[in-house]
């Protein structure tokens, strides 16, 4: 049982990351691009390190994606006073221009992913993965 929980998880990511390819291809958008964009919106400073522990992805691909937005005008990043190693990320008005785009596509991916489920099922779904996420994370 545990297999097929763990196999339906990553089928789902692996649709879910599809998704997200096909509806950002048209801006340009690829690999983690579109966490970094989320993350820095609702954590305006925020480090490139701070968004490859919140997600679980290596700091060079963080770094890699955080140049290319920043080449394309959708954050600035500069070096942070306290330390001189690390960025403080903030989204422009370009990066701003994109959470509608990126919220759209989530949505769209949501809707799909909930078609048929009621919404007491997905209050349930929603605490039964959440504590997964916390059994995953080690709280």
């Amino acid at each position: 049982m545990k297999d097929t929980v763990l196999s339906s998880l990553l089928r789902v990511n692996r649709q879910r990351m599809q998704a997200l390819r096909r509806a950002l291809t048209p801006y340009r958008y690829v690999g983690v691009m579109h966490l970094i964009i989320l993350y820095t919106a609702r954590n305006p400073g925020t480090s490139q390190e701070e968004i490859a522990g919140f997600y679980a992805v290596d700091k060079a691909s963080v770094a890699r994606d955080a140049r290319r937005l920043e080449d394309m005008g959708h954050i600035c990043r500069t070096l942070a006073p306290e330390n001189r190693r690390q960025y403080q990320l903030e989204l422009t008005e370009a990066g701003q221009g994109m959470l509608p785009v990126l919220e759209r596509a989530y949505e769209d991916f949501q809707q799909k992913l909930s078609a048929g489920l009621s919404q007491e099922d997905w209050n349930q779904l929603t605490v039964l993965l959440k504590r997964l996420e916390e059994n995953a994370c080690g709280a």
